[in-house]
């Protein structure tokens, strides 16, 4: 018998089947029953004879390594049989098929699946499963194919992103100042004084004046902004669990899409199962690398990470006057106490949360519904919020806002 190929329940049934039929025909004197068992006997050895040289070549290719959330994805799916007639069960990751097969035959299966969920998908290991047409023998072996598929989740796409830090740094960026500066945001218009600049002239009311004046602007610089996402698992229903982090997500990326497109420094900090955290910096590298972290975020069990972490990260790598974007639930019963101690401690705050209508629902449902406006009403007596129903577009909610 080759090795790896065992033999199946199946086999076992047909021995003791032949087996039994010897005996009660020795034992009765019934020819009728040897006689009977002996093509059990004759499939059987056929079977075990046809095992010899169990080969075939399987091949699954994607046309991408990178989708986006609920997008589908084109596999090709390419077998061949070398010595092999039987069944083929390939497995791998989201893939589950079964194909009939014959010596020498080639299938081309080409096939489609949607990505339901953000994440890192890991298709490295194809299991192959053989057996026969009667399955009386199984092969069962792995193809080590190094493949992992990124899906990103879904974002919206903020045109004009209103919602800036209130204090600036001594950078450049693009949030005006009250400052005098370069920038884009007209002041005034005065006397030319040595030093300026000739592009910043004012022709028209050079020829007004009968002397050279220029135009002044309002300067314009850099601010901190840090998303502290929380996407800690409280609710024990996966579905209901699923949403909330798929809103959240959503709001982290849409944001960080925003805020990556100007000359802020942003930075990112994760409570979920464990703690995660992205240095601030700028730029598409850091939005590239945001983007990645979140990716990882699902919590496969009940979190009991306090969020008191989170403010104590934040304090550790961002300076006051910060301006600090709170993505979650209000379910942690400490969220009051971290924002009131985050304001003392001179940093501004934005509170997006994000849930789902229960419509009637259940009395628990509807209590968790009051307890959340409950709590909402008492945040915003000193910080901003924004209460998302994720049934529509964030965008309306960060225009209303800003």
């Amino acid at each position: 018998m080759k090795e790896n190929v065992r033999p199946t329940k199946n086999l076992y049934v047909l021995i003791l089947i032949f087996l039994v039929s010897i005996s009660m025909g020795t034992i009765l004197r019934l020819p009728e029953l040897i006689i009977l068992s002996l093509p059990v006997f004759l499939y059987v050895l056929l079977s075990i004879i046809g095992i010899k040289g169990w080969e075939i070549s399987v091949e699954r290719n994607f046309s991408e390594n990178i989708y986006f959330q609920n997008e589908s994805a084109k596999v090709t799916i390419k077998i061949e049989s070398i010595s092999f007639s039987g069944f083929v069960k390939i497995k791998n990751n989201m893939i589950e098929e079964t194909y009939s097969i014959k010596k020498g035959q080639k299938i081309v299966d080409n096939k489609t699946i949607n990505f339901r969920d953000f994440g890192i998908y890991d298709f490295s290991n194809i299991e192959i499963t053989l057996s026969d047409f009667s399955y009386l023998f199984v092969k069962s072996y792995t193809i080590k194919n190094d493949l992992t598929i990124q899906v990103f989740p879904e974002y919206e796409n903020v045109r004009k992103f209103k919602i800036k830090p209130k204090r600036t740094r001594s950078l450049l960026g693009d949030i005006p100042s009250r400052y005098i500066g370069s920038g884009t945001d007209f002041y005034a218009v005065r006397e030319f004084n040595p030093g300026d600049e000739k592009r910043r002239i004012n022709w028209k009311r050079t020829a007004m004046f009968d002397r050279l004046m220029v135009n002044d602007y309002y300067a314009e610089k850099s601010g901190n902004t840090v998303i502290l996402l929380d996407v800690r698992r409280f609710q024990k229903s996966e579905n209901d669990y699923n949403k909330i982090l798929n809103g959240s997500v959503r709001a982290a990326l849409t944001i960080t899409n925003a805020i990556a497109r100007t000359r802020n420094r942003l930075g990112l900090v994760i409570l979920k199962d464990t703690v995660d955290w992205v240095y601030p910096s700028y730029g598409k590298r850091q939005y590239y690398k945001i983007t990645e972290r979140l990716l990882r975020v699902r919590s496969l069990k009940e979190s009991y990470i306090p969020i008191e972490y989170g403010g104590k990260i934040i304090t550790r790598f961002f300076p006051p006057n910060s301006f600090i974007i709170i993505i979650g639930t209000v379910l942690d019963k400490n969220l009051n106490e971290l924002i009131m101690d985050m304001i003392a401690k001179k940093y501004e705050i934005l509170m997006i949360i994000p849930y789902f209508s229960y419509g009637e629902g259940t009395l628990s449902e509807r209590i968790m519904d009051a307890e959340r406006k409950v709590r909402i009403r008492t945040i915003s007596k000193y910080a901003r919020v924004i209460e998302w129903n994720m049934e529509y577009p964030l965008t309306k909610y960060l225009e209303r806002l800003g």
